[in-house]
């Protein structure tokens, strides 16, 4: 196989790349079909269940394509949307306790304008490996992807949620992969390399499709942005940097309601404008209140966690929140802070930035 003039691989290599993803049980791996892709469409893909590592495609002449055409029916080459649309889909062996704390998610945040698309809307479950501690929720509502949820296990073993977001552009997208693959070069990944993409998820807040060669060789790539991620994320090295000090919820999940979303100002792009990195604009927010009163006065503002931001997908520019509320707390509400990334309203939790950052204003 071979690259294009541009040093780029050629589309019917990355449909070779797009594979199953495997978690505590492998997904099936996807592999490319012998026909080579014409035009902009995919080659076939047929799916193989012995192996989770995904061979590279062969060359293949003119001549051969055509001798190929010439004796071998025809079937039909899925467009890219066809294959990027999502990763296999768990259908077995999905934790009780992640459908129902997934259901209830759902059945609070639809009685909120933003997520009333989310009534009766169908959820697909994603294992996030290894161990499946944590889980991607797809949002659907007739075949359309509306939103997501992910969902994971604290140190007792209870899930909670660990954000979720509501339109397009949500994390984990076999577009952005797919993208994110037709960017590296030889050096980065060998064309004569098989494959194996596993779906990553870590505290804080760092989703990613880890990448291992059988060569050796292993690349994260961020699961919303599909930028390359540090070398450190690979070997795990950056957790030393990284000290969760977040106090967990006085009651699990289940029991509490989703209020309002309180919206501060429009989207924004923190690299828009540089000048909240001046000293002067570092504010004072270690707890809720002095984050809800800070957003009444500077409506936009930004969190960085420094030499850690890719282990939040930050700096995140920050221009609302929604509250949590249990019944048997009132006075305690959970806060998830409201950032924006081309179009998806993300949630996060306000307890893992309070512990792991900095909150800078950015003036009006």
């Amino acid at each position: 196989m071979k690259k294009n003039h541009s040093g780029h691989y050629s589309v019917g290599m990355i449909a070779a790349v797009l594979i199953g993803l495997s978690a505590v049980c492998p997904f099936a791996s996807i592999h490319a079909a012998p026909s080579v892709a014409q035009g902009n469409n995919l080659s076939s893909v047929l799916l193989h269940e012995e192996s989770s590592w995904v061979p590279p495609l062969e060359s293949t002449s003119p001549s051969q394509k055509q001798e190929q055409t010439e004796t071998s029916p025809a079937n039909p080459s899925p467009s890219p949307g066809d294959v990027s649309a999502s990763f296999p889909t768990q259908e077995q062996g999905v934790p009780a306790d992640v459908k129902r704390t997934a259901d209830d998610t759902v059945h609070s945040l639809s009685s909120q304008p933003p997520f009333a698309s989310w009534k009766d809307a169908e959820l697909s479950y994603h294992p996030l490996g290894p161990g499946t501690h944590s889980w991607l929720v797809q949002v659907n509502r007739a075949g359309e992807y509306i939103g997501y949820l992910i969902i994971g296990s604290d140190s007792n073993g209870a899930y909670q949620l660990n954000e979720y977001g509501n339109g397009p552009g949500g994390p984990y997208s076999m577009d952005v992969l797919r993208q994110s693959l037709e960017s590296f070069t030889e050096t980065e990944l060998s064309s004569i390399d098989k494959l194996q993409i596993t779906p990553m998820y870590e505290e804080p807040l760092l989703a990613y499709w880890l990448v291992r060669s059988s060569t050796g060789s292993e690349i994260c790539i961020d699961a919303v942005t599909g930028d390359p991620l540090p070398t450190e994320v690979a070997d795990g090295s950056w957790k030393h940097k990284f000290h969760n000090n977040a106090i967990s919820s006085p009651d699990t999940f289940l029991k509490i309601q989703a209020q309002a979303v309180t919206v501060s100002s429009d989207p924004f792009d923190p690299y828009d404008d540089l000048g909240w990195l001046q000293p002067k604009q570092k504010l004072s927010i270690h707890n809720t209140d002095q984050f809800t009163d800070t957003l009444r006065i500077s409506p936009r503002i930004i969190f960085s966690a420094t030499s850690i931001n890719f282990a939040f997908g930050g700096p995140l520019s920050i221009s609302g929140y929604q509250s949590w509320i249990s019944p048997d707390h009132p006075s305690h509400p959970i806060l998830y802070a409201l950032t924006y990334h081309n179009g998806l309203s993300r949630f996060v939790p306000l307890r893992q930035l309070l512990s792991a950052g900095e909150f800078y204003r950015l003036d009006s």
